[in-house]
């Protein structure tokens, strides 16, 4: 080194648990400590833009080089006064916090420069999210603050309206704590927004079946409209409630108790017996296991899955579904349920378990029967998936779930 240590102090330096570097007096690196450059390599690809850069390259180099203001640096050379500085580097999506101060030698002039540095990428990155999760909060914050006051006119309501808005403002700064602590999302938002669009969804389906109960106030076109409307509003009222559904699916925790899969089944069959009798249709399963599950959503998932292969059969075709298990050496067992259907493409495998995604338009349906099917499944830690049989044959669904579940 240029700049001379003593044995033991450069045995502490060397030491270290921190990033040092040491500069001479024309700021060219002249030394890094083994923190220093393990920390170095853990980033080095990043930091560097692609180009593999080692600490023994980056020896000599001017600090000039890295630094993000070389002004700053001639000002701070040219100052003493300024030392000790920090800054902030940041190269590629990596942020470097450092320290720069002077190195005295024996009679007081200036010798070099001592620097410590830190990587605080993680802490800027989660700071800006945190900060974009604040505003989002402060904008939904509002907007109730603004719904609220036009709804309520007079003094009480609007003493019960400032209630609900300090247990609103509770609520959100409870979810704000949340965020900071495990950076996790909006979804339990979804909930809300679903609710409020309740109230006028109601009022719409109310007004239109009170109108065509006086039907004969009205021309055939205006029958025709106002019967579009009531099925849009019925539409609507079904898409708002599956979407509550899968928002409690994301985010709530459920029980898990000994389920005997042919009751569940059984109880489907019964709330979609006029369904399946409608369809000419055929419900088949074979002696199913009892597996520790929640309850009401087996129900939920085989429900939606039958009633999905009701509705997708074939003209002229009675549809028929099979249910069948088999029991695996890692502890899961396996539920196919087949049936004779439309069947669904094997390129859209992944995308018919997406949240409002409807491969036949010409069927009614909100998008999110499937969807729910996969976070129930999940919320098990299992899996589901569905391929197309050959020949038109049909579609297969595969549900895997595990028999028990650890305490």
């Amino acid at each position: 080194m240029l700049i001379s240590m003593p044995v033991d102090l450069h045995t502490v330096v060397e030491n270290l648990m921190a990033n040092v570097v040491i500069a001479d007096k024309e700021l060219n690196i002249v030394y890094m400590n083994t923190c220093s450059r393990k920390s170095l390599k853990q980033i080095e690809t990043s930091l560097w833009k692609g180009f593999k850069v080692t600490a023994d390259d980056i020896l000599g180099g001017s600090i000039y080089r890295f630094h993000n203001d070389p002004e700053k640096v001639n000002s701070i050379v040219k100052n003493p006064a300024m030392l000790p500085h920090e800054a902030e580097f940041e190269f590629s999506g990596i942020t470097l916090k450092s320290q720069i101060n002077s190195i005295p030698d024996e009679t007081g002039q200036l010798a070099g420069y001592v620097v410590h540095w830190i990587n605080v990428t993680e802490s800027k990155n989660l700071e800006k999210s945190l900060n974009i999760k604040l505003t989002e909060l402060q904008d939904v914050s509002q907007k109730l603050l603004k719904h609220a006051q036009k709804i309520e006119q007079d003094e009480m309501e609007l003493k019960e309206v400032h209630a609900e808005q300090n247990k609103m403002h509770a609520y959100l700064n409870i979810k704000l704590a949340e965020l900071k602590q495990s950076n996790q999302d909006l979804e339990s938002f979804a909930t809300i927004a679903s609710h409020d669009l309740m109230a006028p969804v109601r009022k719409i389906i109310n007004f239109s079946e009170k109108l065509l109960e006086g039907g004969e106030r009205f021309t055939k076109d205006d029958v025709f409209i106002l019967d579009k409307i009531l099925h849009a509003g019925k539409t609507m009222s079904l898409l708002i409630n599956d979407i509550l559904e899968y928002s409690r699916l994301a985010g709530h925790s459920v029980a898990f108790d000994r389920v005997n899969l042919n009751d569940v089944v059984s109880e489907v069959k019964t709330v979609l017996s006029d369904q399946i009798s409608a369809a000419n249709g055929d419900i088949d399963f074979e002696s199913l296991p009892i597996i520790e599950a929640n309850k009401t959503q087996m129900v939920q998932l085989f429900q939606n899955l039958i009633s999905n292969s009701l509705k997708y059969s074939k003209e002229n075709i009675p549809p028929v579904v099979k249910i069948s298990s088999t029991k695996g050496e890692d502890g899961f067992i396996t539920l196919s349920l087949k049936d004779n259907g439309l069947g669904i493409k094997d390129e859209y495998s992944d995308l018919v378990f997406k949240p409002f995604e409807r491969l036949n338009p010409q069927i009614e349906g909100t998008g999110m029967g499937l969807s729910i099917c996969k976070k129930v499944v999940v919320s098990h830690g299992g899996d589901i998936t569905v391929k197309c049989l050959p020949d038109g044959g049909g579609s297969v669904f595969s549900i895997k779930l595990p028999e028990r579940h650890g305490k």
